[in-house]
Protein backbone atom coordinates (compact mmCIF):
# COMPACT_ATOMS: atom_id res chain seq x y z
CA UNK A 1 0.00 0.00 0.00
CA UNK A 2 1.23 3.66 -0.58
CA UNK A 3 0.01 6.71 1.11
CA UNK A 4 -2.70 7.42 -2.34
CA UNK A 5 -4.16 3.73 -2.44
CA UNK A 6 -2.96 0.67 -3.81
CA UNK A 7 1.03 0.40 -5.05
CA UNK A 8 -0.18 -1.47 -8.12
CA UNK A 9 -2.67 0.84 -9.61
CA UNK A 10 -2.28 1.48 -13.34
CA UNK A 11 -1.20 4.75 -14.38
CA UNK A 12 -3.78 6.47 -16.32
CA UNK A 13 -3.13 7.21 -19.63
CA UNK A 14 -3.72 11.19 -20.51
CA UNK A 15 -5.36 12.08 -23.76
CA UNK A 16 -4.77 14.97 -25.79
CA UNK A 17 -4.98 17.21 -28.94
CA UNK A 18 -1.91 18.06 -30.93
CA UNK A 19 -0.91 20.34 -33.58
CA UNK A 20 0.50 18.78 -36.79
CA UNK A 21 2.53 21.28 -37.42
CA UNK A 22 5.94 21.48 -35.57
CA UNK A 23 6.92 24.41 -36.74
CA UNK A 24 3.92 26.16 -35.31
CA UNK A 25 4.55 29.12 -32.47
CA UNK A 26 3.22 28.67 -30.15
CA UNK A 27 3.34 25.01 -30.17
CA UNK A 28 -0.36 24.06 -30.22
CA UNK A 29 -0.90 21.02 -27.34
CA UNK A 30 -3.70 20.66 -25.11
CA UNK A 31 -3.38 17.61 -22.76
CA UNK A 32 -6.20 16.51 -20.90
CA UNK A 33 -6.27 17.57 -17.50
CA UNK A 34 -9.61 15.18 -17.07
CA UNK A 35 -10.32 12.70 -19.48
CA UNK A 36 -13.67 13.18 -20.88
CA UNK A 37 -15.92 11.15 -18.92
CA UNK A 38 -17.48 9.98 -22.10
CA UNK A 39 -17.08 10.49 -26.13
CA UNK A 40 -19.61 10.35 -28.97
CA UNK A 41 -18.20 8.87 -32.14
CA UNK A 42 -20.67 9.34 -35.01
CA UNK A 43 -20.06 7.43 -38.37
CA UNK A 44 -22.05 7.41 -41.31
CA UNK A 45 -21.97 6.07 -44.79
CA UNK A 46 -22.74 8.12 -48.01
CA UNK A 47 -23.15 5.78 -51.15
CA UNK A 48 -24.56 7.75 -54.17
CA UNK A 49 -26.52 6.01 -56.58
CA UNK A 50 -24.99 6.17 -60.16
CA UNK A 51 -26.98 8.44 -62.26
CA UNK A 52 -28.11 6.11 -64.82
CA UNK A 53 -30.40 4.14 -61.39
CA UNK A 54 -31.12 7.23 -59.48
CA UNK A 55 -34.99 6.93 -58.69
CA UNK A 56 -35.48 3.66 -60.29
CA UNK A 57 -33.02 1.61 -57.53
CA UNK A 58 -36.04 -1.20 -57.06
CA UNK A 59 -35.67 -1.96 -60.92
CA UNK A 60 -31.92 -2.43 -60.37
CA UNK A 61 -30.50 -5.83 -61.73
CA UNK A 62 -30.23 -8.71 -59.43
CA UNK A 63 -26.92 -9.07 -60.17
CA UNK A 64 -25.48 -5.67 -60.12
CA UNK A 65 -27.49 -4.63 -57.18
CA UNK A 66 -24.56 -5.33 -54.55
CA UNK A 67 -21.80 -3.95 -56.78
CA UNK A 68 -19.71 -1.96 -54.90
CA UNK A 69 -19.48 1.88 -55.44
CA UNK A 70 -16.38 3.41 -55.58
CA UNK A 71 -17.52 6.85 -54.10
CA UNK A 72 -18.73 5.54 -50.79
CA UNK A 73 -17.48 7.69 -47.92
CA UNK A 74 -17.71 7.35 -44.43
CA UNK A 75 -17.30 10.34 -42.08
CA UNK A 76 -16.89 10.11 -38.94
CA UNK A 77 -17.20 12.75 -35.76
CA UNK A 78 -16.16 12.91 -32.41
CA UNK A 79 -18.36 15.32 -29.45
CA UNK A 80 -16.69 15.30 -26.30
CA UNK A 81 -16.39 17.77 -23.15
CA UNK A 82 -13.21 19.08 -22.02
CA UNK A 83 -12.80 20.40 -18.78
CA UNK A 84 -10.67 22.94 -17.68
CA UNK A 85 -9.42 23.78 -13.95
CA UNK A 86 -7.15 25.46 -12.00
CA UNK A 87 -7.53 24.69 -9.23
CA UNK A 88 -4.89 22.13 -8.36
CA UNK A 89 -2.22 24.10 -9.88
CA UNK A 90 -3.46 27.17 -7.60
CA UNK A 91 -2.96 24.97 -4.27
CA UNK A 92 0.76 24.66 -5.73
CA UNK A 93 1.23 28.16 -5.87
CA UNK A 94 1.51 28.24 -9.77
CA UNK A 95 2.09 32.04 -10.30
CA UNK A 96 0.49 31.67 -13.97
CA UNK A 97 -2.52 30.53 -12.68
CA UNK A 98 -2.88 32.62 -10.27
CA UNK A 99 -2.79 35.27 -12.92
CA UNK A 100 -4.37 33.84 -15.88
CA UNK A 101 -6.33 30.55 -14.51
CA UNK A 102 -7.14 28.14 -17.44
CA UNK A 103 -6.76 30.97 -19.98
CA UNK A 104 -3.34 30.08 -21.48
CA UNK A 105 -4.83 26.27 -22.42
CA UNK A 106 -7.80 27.55 -23.12
CA UNK A 107 -6.35 30.15 -25.32
CA UNK A 108 -4.57 27.09 -27.10
CA UNK A 109 -7.51 25.18 -27.87
CA UNK A 110 -8.90 28.56 -29.46
CA UNK A 111 -6.02 28.87 -31.54
CA UNK A 112 -6.69 25.26 -32.84
CA UNK A 113 -9.82 26.41 -34.89
CA UNK A 114 -8.55 29.41 -35.98
CA UNK A 115 -7.29 29.42 -39.53
CA UNK A 116 -3.15 29.72 -39.76
CA UNK A 117 -3.66 33.07 -42.18
CA UNK A 118 -5.58 35.06 -38.78
CA UNK A 119 -2.18 34.37 -36.85
CA UNK A 120 0.73 37.07 -37.08
CA UNK A 121 2.90 33.68 -37.96
CA UNK A 122 0.74 32.42 -40.37
CA UNK A 123 0.99 36.02 -42.46
CA UNK A 124 5.02 35.73 -42.00
CA UNK A 125 5.29 32.13 -43.00
CA UNK A 126 3.54 32.97 -46.41
CA UNK A 127 7.38 33.85 -47.15
CA UNK A 128 8.88 30.88 -46.49
CA UNK A 129 7.85 28.08 -48.79
CA UNK A 130 8.84 25.20 -46.71
CA UNK A 131 7.51 25.72 -43.22
CA UNK A 132 4.62 23.06 -43.96
CA UNK A 133 2.19 25.07 -42.42
CA UNK A 134 0.30 24.04 -45.87
CA UNK A 135 -3.22 26.08 -46.64
CA UNK A 136 -3.02 28.62 -43.94
CA UNK A 137 -6.80 29.56 -45.03
CA UNK A 138 -7.68 26.47 -43.10
CA UNK A 139 -7.46 25.55 -39.51
CA UNK A 140 -4.85 23.63 -37.96
CA UNK A 141 -4.58 19.58 -38.25
CA UNK A 142 -4.85 18.52 -35.20
CA UNK A 143 -4.06 14.77 -33.92
CA UNK A 144 -6.51 13.55 -31.06
CA UNK A 145 -4.54 10.90 -29.15
CA UNK A 146 -6.58 8.76 -27.02
CA UNK A 147 -4.54 5.45 -25.31
CA UNK A 148 -1.62 4.08 -27.18
CA UNK A 149 -4.33 2.03 -29.93
CA UNK A 150 -6.23 5.36 -31.70
CA UNK A 151 -4.50 8.57 -32.94
CA UNK A 152 -7.33 10.20 -34.92
CA UNK A 153 -6.00 12.92 -37.82
CA UNK A 154 -9.15 16.03 -37.21
CA UNK A 155 -9.87 19.15 -37.64
CA UNK A 156 -11.64 20.92 -34.54
CA UNK A 157 -14.86 22.36 -36.29
CA UNK A 158 -17.04 23.45 -33.29
CA UNK A 159 -16.46 24.41 -29.58
CA UNK A 160 -18.91 25.69 -26.91
CA UNK A 161 -17.12 27.42 -24.34
CA UNK A 162 -18.85 27.49 -21.04
CA UNK A 163 -16.92 29.69 -18.26
CA UNK A 164 -18.06 28.98 -14.94
CA UNK A 165 -15.48 30.41 -12.50
CA UNK A 166 -13.21 33.37 -11.93
CA UNK A 167 -10.37 34.98 -10.20
CA UNK A 168 -10.17 38.68 -9.27
CA UNK A 169 -8.78 39.47 -12.62
CA UNK A 170 -11.68 38.19 -14.40
CA UNK A 171 -10.09 35.17 -16.07
CA UNK A 172 -11.55 32.19 -16.14
CA UNK A 173 -10.77 29.55 -12.85
CA UNK A 174 -12.86 26.94 -14.21
CA UNK A 175 -14.09 25.60 -18.05
CA UNK A 176 -16.17 23.32 -19.39
CA UNK A 177 -15.61 23.43 -23.15
CA UNK A 178 -17.71 20.75 -25.66
CA UNK A 179 -15.56 20.01 -28.79
CA UNK A 180 -16.63 18.65 -31.81
CA UNK A 181 -14.23 16.88 -34.27
CA UNK A 182 -14.23 15.66 -37.79
CA UNK A 183 -12.00 12.98 -38.37
CA UNK A 184 -9.82 13.37 -42.04
CA UNK A 185 -9.43 10.71 -44.58
CA UNK A 186 -7.29 11.20 -47.35
CA UNK A 187 -5.23 7.92 -46.87
CA UNK A 188 -3.07 9.63 -44.35
CA UNK A 189 -0.65 7.84 -42.39
CA UNK A 190 -2.77 8.04 -38.94
CA UNK A 191 -5.44 6.89 -40.76
CA UNK A 192 -3.34 4.08 -42.11
CA UNK A 193 -2.04 3.13 -38.67
CA UNK A 194 -5.72 3.51 -37.49
CA UNK A 195 -7.08 1.08 -39.87
CA UNK A 196 -4.13 -1.61 -39.38
CA UNK A 197 -5.04 -1.01 -35.54
CA UNK A 198 -8.86 -1.86 -36.36
CA UNK A 199 -7.87 -4.74 -38.30
CA UNK A 200 -5.44 -6.40 -35.83
CA UNK A 201 -7.56 -5.81 -32.99
CA UNK A 202 -10.63 -7.47 -35.08
CA UNK A 203 -8.49 -10.40 -35.58
CA UNK A 204 -8.31 -10.67 -31.82
CA UNK A 205 -12.15 -10.91 -31.71
CA UNK A 206 -12.55 -12.88 -34.50
CA UNK A 207 -10.94 -15.49 -31.81
CA UNK A 208 -12.70 -14.89 -28.81
CA UNK A 209 -15.68 -15.31 -30.71
CA UNK A 210 -15.05 -18.41 -32.31
CA UNK A 211 -17.18 -20.24 -29.90
CA UNK A 212 -19.98 -17.86 -29.81
CA UNK A 213 -19.89 -18.57 -33.60
CA UNK A 214 -19.96 -22.40 -33.02
CA UNK A 215 -22.95 -22.51 -31.06
CA UNK A 216 -25.07 -19.90 -33.52
CA UNK A 217 -24.16 -21.70 -36.61
CA UNK A 218 -23.42 -25.40 -35.34
CA UNK A 219 -26.92 -25.90 -33.43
Amino acid sequence: MVAGGLSNQPRLLKGALVDTESFASPPLIVPFQFNPESLTRRKSVSIPAPPSRRGREESTPEDQSLEVQNTVTVPETILMQIRLDATDALERGDSVAAQFGVLPALSSLELMITPRSETPLGGLAELVSDFGFGDRRATPVLIFVWGRQRLFPVRLTQMDIEEVEYNANLSPSRVIVGVALQVLGGGNRFQRFMLAQRTRLAGLNARSAADLGQSIFLR
